[in-house]
């Protein structure tokens, strides 16, 4: 009987503690949000619900995708989950993604925002703009100015008007180097997107037409 008091606190702990997960995970699963599964799993990790909260975090990335609809996104799927539940849908999304038509003009006017995460460190992009565009028999090449938090340089390259796809051509003696991988343009409604393809590093430059 002398020891009964703390068995009873203990007790009423756990009930609280396990209160707490289940509000915490209820919370999470309403909010239909990528980030509140991400931020549950990371307070319990051990939880009686990750299996749920991982098949949900699978599921919100998947649609994520399909909302950004881009071939980072689904790289990025891809290979997060090589035999996920939507894998195999993967090489369809990608072949349907629109290759619209590219208006040199429209490239060129006003400036791109956005931002380079190189892993272990992200740098904003304050301005990217087109300084030169035209067609060749090689496809589109083109020369733009690019002044980001770390740095302010000029930068070359050549767009594929076939696939969208856009390189970039540095020069190697160059004291900074963005090193900036091959991405893909995209024309969604009134907003021009460059975007990265590979999936080691995300870069991302964005303007509104109007």
């Amino acid at each position: 009987m002398h020891y009964l008091p703390v068995y009873i606190l203990l007790f009423l702990m756990l009930i609280a503690c396990e209160t707490q997960e289940d509000q915490a995970w209820q919370n999470a699963k309403m909010s239909n949000k990528l980030l509140a599964i991400d931020s549950f799993l990371m307070v319990y990790p051990d939880s009686k619900y990750t299996a749920d909260a991982q098949k949900l975090q699978e599921e919100y990335q998947w649609y994520n995708a399909k909302a950004d609809n881009t071939v980072y996104a689904y790289k990025k799927y891809l290979t997060d989950y090589p035999d996920g539940l939507f894998s195999t849908r993967v090489p369809q999304q990608l072949d349907s993604i629109p290759k619209d038509s590219l208006q040199l003009s429209v490239l060129s006017r006003s400036t791109f925002i956005g931002k380079i995460d190189y892993g272990q460190h992200e740098t904003k992009v304050l301005a990217f703009q087109f300084t030169e565009i035209r067609k060749d028999s090689s496809g589109i090449y083109f020369l733009a100015k690019i002044n980001t938090s770390d740095a302010r340089k000029d930068i070359e390259g050549r767009i594929d008007p076939n696939s969208n796809n856009i390189s970039f051509v540095e020069n190697d003696k160059d004291k900074t180097m963005l090193n900036l991988t091959d991405g893909r343009v995209y024309v969604q409604g009134n907003k021009i997107l460059l975007e990265s393809t590979n999936v080691h590093q995300y870069w991302n430059l964005l303007k509104y037409t109007e």
